[in-house]
């Protein structure tokens, strides 16, 4: 759990550096510090999302672990939507806008990272 943690991490980091260098120059900081807040959240959302997966994994429910993860993968990232295009500082510096393409990092990560924690246990036989 804790490798799928600072993996999901890395990827996230990278991102928001690429995302930040490119945003920098054109928009100011406030648009990178708003690219770093959606970062963050959207790393929350997987880590929360990974841990609901890790811990039907352990359990034996992998699927039921990976369909819970649903709930803080999508939830998180749309509440901080709605109180981000809310607070004036926020919508002015792109920050709902900012979420979507941190969510879509997240997710591929996440995804492939919570098939790579629930592997072993895997309670649907595809094959005889």
């Amino acid at each position: 759990m804790l490798k799928a943690l600072i993996a999901l991490s890395g990827v996230l980091v990278i991102a928001w550096v690429v995302d930040a260098w490119c945003f920098v120059g054109a928009f100011g900081s406030d648009e990178a510090q708003a690219a770093g807040l959606a970062a963050v959240v959207c790393w929350l959302s997987s880590g929360m999302a990974l841990g609901v997966t890790f811990m039907g994994a352990l359990t034996g429910r992998a699927i039921a672990g990976a369909l819970g993860g649903i709930i803080f993968r999508t939830g998180l990232p749309l509440l901080a939507m709605a109180v981000g295009s809310v607070i004036p500082w926020l919508a002015r510096s792109g920050f709902p806008g900012r979420v979507v393409p941190y969510f879509l990092v997240s997710l591929t990560a996440e995804t492939i990272l919570a098939v790579w924690v629930a592997r072993r246990s895997w309670n649907i036989r595809f094959w005889r």
